[in-house]
């Protein structure tokens, strides 16, 4: 039996790294819907961990799931009566580089495989949504540390270094800034300009000779400016400037 100062030790260190005691961290899992099973086996794999790193004993499961209720079996239509049976739980997901190790450090075997490049990838992708799920239920610094541990790991897969992603951070943040104050952004409005207002396809253009001896025969056969900038596709100003250039017109001195 565990001394009751090593059960304190074990529920600090527990609290310290989840936030959250483990009577607090099955109830919660519980409230949330999550089968008995499952609850225990995440809790023996942090379990074993915390108690490696912080030098003491980890406690059993049953001290902290309903002292009064004994764990239901899982297929309870389905009991056998035997002495000891393989109960078998099967996965498909990427976990972290020390799992199997601290699986069979409480006993249990497992069987896992190397990935490809390509398989690692995928399920990187997929480790990243199911981290932010996650932090989406419980708003916890835990699955945020582990949210950052996947976005990590992600970099590196595709290329890129840790590096080269704080200073794109940096950069982006200098020219957009960050979320510190808050904005909503409820609406953009965008004026439209009237056909007079818009900007002439020749505007700010240079002027060839032929387009200048063009706007010198127009201008004496009687055409006014506003018709001029319209068949030259400029701006009444660009016209007049370009007549007083041509000494077609006094400049408009005031």
């Amino acid at each position: 039996m565990n001394s009751s100062s090593d059960r304190q030790k074990f529920e600090a260190a527990f609290a310290k790294r989840l936030g959250k005691t483990p009577s607090e961290f099955v109830q919660q899992k519980l409230h949330s819907g999550s089968k008995v099973a499952d609850i225990r086996y995440q809790y023996e794999i942090m379990a074993v961990e915390i108690a490696r790193q912080n030098g003491c004993q980890k406690q059993d499961f049953s001290l902290y799931y309903s002292p009064s209720a004994p764990l239901p079996p899982e297929r309870p239509e389905k009991q056998e009566r035997s002495v000891a049976t393989m109960q078998k739980k099967s996965y498909h997901k990427l976990v972290r580089d020390r799992i199997p190790e601290i699986i069979e450090a409480d006993g249990k075997t497992c069987v896992w495989e190397t990935l490809s490049d390509a398989d690692y990838l995928r399920l990187l992708d997929e480790k990243l949504n199911e981290e932010l799920a996650e932090y989406q239920q419980s708003k916890s610094l835990e699955e945020l540390a582990d949210l950052l541990e996947v976005l990590g790991a992600v970099v590196t897969a595709r290329g890129y270094t840790w590096n080269q992603l704080t200073a794109l951070r940096k950069e982006k943040r200098e020219q957009r800034g960050g979320f510190e104050k808050r904005i909503l952004l409820k609406e953009v409005q965008t004026i439209r300009k009237s056909a007079e207002q818009e900007r002439p396809q020749n505007a700010g253009k240079p002027w060839t000779k032929e387009e200048e001896n063009r706007l010198v025969r127009n201008f004496r056969k009687g055409n006014a400016i506003p018709e001029l900038a319209r068949q030259h596709q400029r701006t009444e100003n660009a016209i007049r400037f370009r007549l007083e250039q041509l000494r077609e017109i006094e400049p408009d001195i005031k």
